[in-house]
């Protein structure tokens, strides 16, 4: 059985860990033109720090073949640096101006069975999940595995308009099988 595991790295955990308790100032990413999804990158910008979200492709091992998979993936950086990934496009920027209460990282645990027999196990992060005192939320949620798109929702229990574990689970057939179970960790500062 291979086991592969593509989620944040401690360091990411401990970036969204700082934001706890700290201003978010404000997002920026391409227009949302027909759906709240954006093309490879969104920035936001903290009180002390800025941070690019990107989900762009990579080769990767997917499921025996190397594919272009798209990676879910954060950096910290300038929020001037953070740039479209479209020519010519220039970003929107969203005011936020709320404090960071909670951070939740959505894990996936995807796992491929040929005739019953566990075959691959690879964990991927999802998206984020920020709420704010108030109790509103914004998430970014990384799209299907080839797709460099992040959802970008505002609202309340974003939790629930994530892509459901049974989209994975609806891909397989024949002697091959998917599970997914989502992982999701509340980080507290």
């Amino acid at each position: 059985m291979k086991k592969i595991d593509k989620r944040f790295s401690d360091s990411n955990m401990d970036m969204l860990r700082n934001m706890i308790g700290k201003k978010m100032l404000k997002l920026k990413c391409d227009a949302f033109l027909f759906s709240t999804s954006v093309y490879g990158i969104v920035g936001i910008s903290m009180e002390d720090h800025a941070y690019a979200f990107t989900n762009l492709v990579e080769v990767n091992d997917y499921f025996g073949q190397d594919e272009d998979v798209a990676m879910f993936k954060m950096e910290r950086m300038d929020f001037e640096d953070i740039h479209s990934m479209i020519q010519g496009q220039e970003m929107i920027i969203h005011p936020v101006e709320s404090i960071v209460s909670n951070v939740y990282v959505v894990n996936e645990q995807q796992l491929l069975f040929k005739n019953d027999i566990q075959i691959y196990e690879i964990w991927v992060t999802r998206g984020v999940i920020f709420k704010f005192d108030d109790t509103h939320e914004i998430s970014l949620e990384k799209n299907i595995w080839f797709s460099e798109d992040i959802s970008v929702e505002k609202g309340y229990n974003l939790l629930q308009r994530f892509t459901a574990p049974t989209e994975f689970e609806e891909s397989w057939s024949g002697e091959y099988r998917g599970t997914c179970l989502r992982d999701v960790i509340n980080i507290t500062g």
